[in-house]
């Protein structure tokens, strides 16, 4: 990733590898939503079109004997994505670097490579969280007048999973969809009888960053970028908009793909060398048919 990096003159090429390195190091293949998102990067591109295809027709009429197949034309339809700017910065000042043996920038680069997963996770999540296909956990009237009693139930899986096979879509590795909750909601989960944890897996299929288990057809992924909403009940309790989805729901385009930055020093003594990340990205939802929301509460909320 040297080539994410705008070079600053205080630093040597073996420096700025091993701050390039603690960066990678801290980011590689950690942010959870990019485990389920097609991808497209097209450099410098104001927005970036991600191809949907629609399925065929079922061929349930029998061939006749000498006569030809008629020909279907493949036709997609494109959802347009258009990346934004994102970034975070750290200065770093001489003192602090010759204070801590030169560690202080390593630290920093590592840090500001947290920052970045956990952005692009939130900023994920929260294009998913705009999705259409909403349904209320535990039969509340409505997202205003969920109570403390309103947890996820089985009945409620029943349901987003008839939509998700009735629409055809696509499993995830193991004949299971995705479940993307909140540490909160993961709690609630793990407490019913049928959950199998991950750990008791019988078939050894991949364990996905931060999977938790399966239960009801969905493998279950906890992750912190989920938004905590505390408007429901008068905000008396939290609510949680849950994801569920197969293949073809999700996607990220890259005008500039995230990477660390060194700029600087820009002060009269040279005093501070600012160390970030930068990037133009943007996620959307590509299918709306393969992606449910169940908005629910937890029992482990704070305000419950």
């Amino acid at each position: 990733m040297t080539d994410q990096i705008t070079r600053a003159a205080d630093f040597d090429d073996s420096q700025i590898a091993l701050l390039d390195q603690a960066f990678l190091i801290a980011s590689t293949d950690a942010i959870v939503i990019d485990q389920f998102v097609d991808y497209k990067k097209e450099i410098g591109a104001a927005s970036i079109a991600m191809d949907k295809y629609p399925k065929m027709s079922r061929a349930t009429t029998a061939l006749t004997d000498g006569t030809d197949v008629d020909r279907t034309r493949l036709t997609d339809t494109k959802v347009t994505l258009t990346p934004e700017e994102y970034g975070a910065v750290v200065g770093v000042t001489t003192l602090a670097n010759l204070q801590t043996g030169g560690k202080a920038p390593i630290a920093t680069a590592a840090v500001v490579a947290q920052n970045m997963v956990e952005t692009m996770n939130a900023v994920g999540i929260i294009a998913g969280e705009a999705g259409t296909n909403i349904r209320l956990a535990n039969g509340a009237a409505s997202e205003g007048a969920i109570v403390a009693g309103d947890i996820i139930q089985p009945r409620d899986l029943d349901y987003v999973h008839n939509k998700l096979t009735r629409a055809n879509i696509q499993f995830f590795e193991g004949e299971n969809y995705i479940a993307l909750a909140h540490p909160d909601v993961i709690s609630d989960i793990k407490l019913m009888p049928e959950f199998v944890a991950a750990a008791k897996y019988a078939s050894a299929i991949q364990l996905m960053r931060n999977e938790v288990g399966i239960w009801k057809g969905f493998r279950w992924v906890s992750t912190t970028g989920v938004t905590v909403n505390t408007d429901a009940g008068a905000g008396t309790v939290d609510s949680y908009h849950t994801q569920f989805f197969g293949h073809n729901a999700l996607g990220r385009a890259d005008s500039k793909v995230p990477g660390l930055t060194i700029t600087g020093p820009f002060d009269m003594l040279g005093r501070v060398i600012n160390l970030g990340w930068y990037g133009v990205v943007d996620y959307g939802i590509l299918d709306q048919n393969a992606h449910w929301i169940i908005t629910s509460a937890s029992s482990f909320g704070t305000n419950t």
